[in-house]
């Protein structure tokens, strides 16, 4: 993901992105977000939702555990988020998150499709045509 991208759900979730910063030898996270910037609006909500029910939790004196990232990548074409803390509910929303990723183009957002063969990467027709293209040289 672009590193301005990355910054703006840094800043607006500094709960859940406490490792960011931390060395590799202590965090994944630290290597940022490991997929195109097609998933930020994925993870914007999501993150959103997460965020917002630990802090409406709060004020009604429910503990839910902060959720922190503990690394965010894409694996055999979807995207994969792997934290700590949450409850069920935090857990549904980023298991929908990664779903919701296998039908979006990890390029640009826009509708997309895993391919079925070789590499796995969830693309809309325009990122698929121009990936084969590279794919040919």
């Amino acid at each position: 993901m672009r590193p301005e991208l990355d910054k703006e759900l840094c800043d607006r979730f500094p709960e859940i992105m406490a490792e960011r910063n931390m060395s590799v030898m202590n965090s994944c996270m630290s290597w940022g977000f490991e997929h195109d910037d097609g998933w930020y609006h994925l993870l914007n909500s999501a993150m959103r939702l997460v965020q917002s029910h630990i802090d409406i939790s709060k004020r009604r004196g429910v503990e839910v555990p902060q959720v922190v990232f503990e690394q965010v990548k894409e694996k055999f074409g979807m995207l994969n988020i792997y934290h700590r803390g949450g409850d069920e509910y935090t857990d549904g929303v980023l298991r929908m998150a990664e779903e919701m990723s296998r039908h979006t183009c990890e390029v640009c957002g826009d509708v997309g499709h895993p391919n079925d063969t070789g590499w796995i990467r969830t693309l809309c027709i325009e990122h698929r045509n121009e990936h084969e293209e590279r794919m040919k040289c």
